[in-house]
């Protein structure tokens, strides 16, 4: 089942609510209007690196729930819900990929709800999907990325890459002929081309944004090129891109016809180092964010790798994480971080010049 909390229906409430009801709809009929998006933020702001440094990032806030994005309603409305119920709450249960859109609609795969949850952070609308063709269902959407008009979703599972309108309508279905266990994706709107991890097969493919096959990256191993069990993925600006190659501890990049052009990483756990890098995406400078799911953290890197600063910790406060995983940073080059066992997304901001 979709994840929801249901509301009160209230067919099953007594006549004097009904008649109150009536009373309040035409007192109150007309009111609210729109507001500006307000997140949840703590009262004392939280940047990285803390003072006396100069701060690089700020905390902006969190998204757990539909009611995060504080869209005000009619009273009209408010009483609608309460009298026939069945509305449908969005809750993050195990948020693991995000991606954002040009229009302002973050979209976050929650592997643990099996849905895919669409907040728009600009008229503060939400709704969720997840149904596929013949009465089948997301079983564990782990990947998403948005290609024109269309959301990519990557199931684990079903091992296939279900394509949705940006309403969240199921288009088609590509991939399960030759996927292990796909994990991340990134599209390439230049290119139209859709790459995705394949983590049990340490590959990438390249698919045409209909799936048709186009080819593939890479083969299990430790030498530049090859991957141990990588995870998530993203394309810059210029078209390259980023692969997590997770128990390699590194990050490998790549241009558009699939050649090295730089590593960067190994195991440890000095700053530079990884231990399970994840999430990864890059900003308009060239910036490098990676989630490491083990140092509960987000480090961040100059475009040739050079460690820059990190920010979070363990923990479930604000700018806290409890393994993170997916990165997306929008065209505003906010950072959106899926922190998965907080049951949240969090979302932070560049101040200047992230590093020296």
């Amino acid at each position: 089942m979709p994840v929801a909390r249901r509301q009160s229906d209230a067919r099953r409430r007594n006549p004097w609510l009904w008649c109150c009801a009536t009373v309040l709809l035409v007192a109150g009929a007309g009111c609210g209007s729109p507001q500006s998006v307000r997140l949840p933020v703590p009262e004392t702001p939280r940047v990285w690196p803390e003072p006396p440094e100069q701060a690089r990032i700020t905390y902006l806030g969190a998204i757990s729930t539909e009611a995060d994005l504080q869209k005000s309603s009619s009273l009209f409305q408010g009483l609608g819900d309460l009298l026939f119920g069945e509305r449908q709450l969005g809750v993050l249960v195990s948020p693991y990929a995000v991606a954002v859109d040009t229009k302002g609609t973050l979209f976050v795969a929650d592997s643990g709800g099996a849905v895919v949850h669409a907040f728009d952070l600009r008229t503060r609308d939400y709704r969720q999907f997840f149904s596929l063709s013949n009465g089948r269902r997301l079983q564990k959407p782990v990947g998403v990325a948005v290609l024109a008009d269309r959301v990519y979703v990557v199931d684990s599972l079903l091992r296939c890459v279900c394509v949705f309108s940006a309403d969240g309508k199921f288009q088609f279905e590509f991939g399960s002929d030759r996927f292990e266990r796909p994990s991340g994706i990134a599209c390439s709107p230049a290119g139209n081309v859709v790459y995705v991890t394949d983590t049990a097969a340490h590959t990438v493919y390249a698919f045409a944004s209909n799936g048709a096959p186009l080819g593939r990256i890479g083969s299990r191993g430790t030498e530049a090129g090859q991957f141990n069990y990588p995870t998530q993925l993203w394309l810059d600006r210029a078209g390259q891109l980023y692969v997590s190659d997770t128990l390699n501890y590194r990050v490998q990049v790549f241009d558009s016809v699939g050649r090295v052009i730089r590593t960067f990483g190994q195991q440890g756990d000095r700053p530079g180092n990884f231990a399970h890098p994840c999430g990864i995406a890059t900003d308009s400078r060239g910036n490098i964010y990676v989630a490491d799911r083990q140092f509960e953290n987000v480090q961040v890197f100059a475009p040739n790798g050079q460690i820059l600063m990190a920010f979070g910790q363990e923990g479930q406060g604000p700018g806290e994480f409890w393994l993170p995983a997916g990165v997306c940073v929008d065209a505003r080059d906010r950072i959106y971080v899926a922190d998965s066992f907080n049951k949240r997304v969090q979302i932070f901001e560049p101040l200047g010049e992230t590093g020296e």
